[in-house]
């Protein structure tokens, strides 16, 4: 079965093209505002939150999920950053425009990789 990806954001340009880098995987995109509600539908495999998710609503997104899923400590969060803004601690992935495909690595690379 394939992956399920919960990316979070409030820019839609941003939202259609990185589901369609991520198109391998089941992805759901929403807004920061419907995020909560996401949440709460089903449980995903990875959890990223885009740069323009502010900083105490995306440690509130974050707080949300860990809640929900039976083991906090294996839940798969990625932030992406432009290099502005501080990755609150979790793994970042710094955007690169002259790797587009960059996201899609991180992605795989974070689904591979075992749990602590």
């Amino acid at each position: 079965m394939k992956a399920r990806i919960l990316i979070v954001g409030d820019d839609p340009v941003l939202q259609r093209t990185r589901a369609e880098l991520l198109r391998d995987w089941q992805i759901t995109a929403v807004s920061s505002r419907d995020a909560a509600e996401a949440l709460r539908a089903r449980n995903y495999d990875l959890l990223i939150l885009s740069q323009t998710v502010q900083e105490p609503l995306a440690r509130k997104l974050i707080a949300q999920a860990r809640d929900l899923v039976c083991h906090p400590q294996e839940l798969k969060i990625l932030t992406i950053s432009t290099g502005a803004n501080p990755p609150l601690g979790l793994p970042a992935y710094q955007v690169d425009l002259r790797n587009p495909g960059g996201l899609r690595s991180a992605v795989a690379t974070m689904l591979e990789a075992q749990p602590t």
